[in-house]
């Protein structure tokens, strides 16, 4: 996951109260880090899991976009996704390509530097009932999204895998509850150790984008 600054940003870029400059140096950080993202081998392996009909879907509270980049096709973003508009005249959604998405990251970034309201405007006037779109991520303060599909989901599993993720952000730390309670088996990757030691079954040290790949190849032997 990415830390790149406060919860309140995004009601600074609507106008909203906030310090001098820290819409820009937000927008900015964020353009220069998903400029630089792209899926690594964990997340190709989640949806090479997926194609093999084993893995039926990603609980994610990133907002990177990565997991649909890898190829998985169930993803609850429960922190919603930035590269997706939000039209905040009639509710429509709209998922931006990469490039369109650092295009107009780029120029929001240059429009906030000018303070030019006009262009502001205009870039956000994206929908085509003309109505006002921000970028769809859960800001301070705002209720995470699709919370009751993955309550629905952690439910209905059989395995549940927690990975990287310090179980410290709720109501998103409550899933791995959910499941073990409706008799799923819990398994953690983490490199920097266990967090749910008393809901796990099985608990791996390492990273997950070194040991995913293993675990695909190990599910491959299996089924050949």
């Amino acid at each position: 996951p990415y830390e790149l600054g406060g919860g309140d940003v995004f009601s600074t870029l609507l106008g909203g109260s906030g310090p001098p400059g820290s819409a820009v140096s937000f927008v900015s950080e964020m353009v220069a880090v998903m400029e630089r993202a792209h899926p690594n081998p964990g997340h190709l392996a989640l949806a090479e899991l997926e194609r093999m009909g084993i893995l039926r879907s990603v609980i994610t509270q990133n907002i990177d976009n990565l997991h649909r980049e890898a190829g998985n096709s169930v993803i609850i973003e429960v922190h919603g996704n930035v590269f997706r508009l939000a039209c905040l005249g009639c509710g429509g959604k709209r998922l931006m390509e990469r490039e369109e998405f650092l295009v107009s990251g780029k120029k929001l970034v240059e429009l906030l530097e000018r303070a030019d309201m006009a262009g502001l405007l205009e870039l956000a006037s994206r929908c085509p009932c003309g109505g006002i779109s921000r970028p769809d991520v859960v800001g301070f303060g705002e209720p995470v999204q699709d919370m009751p599909l993955a309550i629905k989901e952690a439910k209905n599993c059989d395995l549940f895998l927690i990975l990287g993720t310090s179980g410290t952000v709720y109501p998103a730390a409550s899933l791995p509850a959910y499941a073990k309670r409706a008799g799923a088996t819990l398994i953690e990757i983490n490199a920097s150790g266990c967090y749910f030691p008393d809901l796990v079954d099985l608990e791996i040290i390492g990273k997950t984008g070194e040991v995913l790949p293993r675990i695909v190849e190990r599910v491959k032997g299996m089924l050949a």
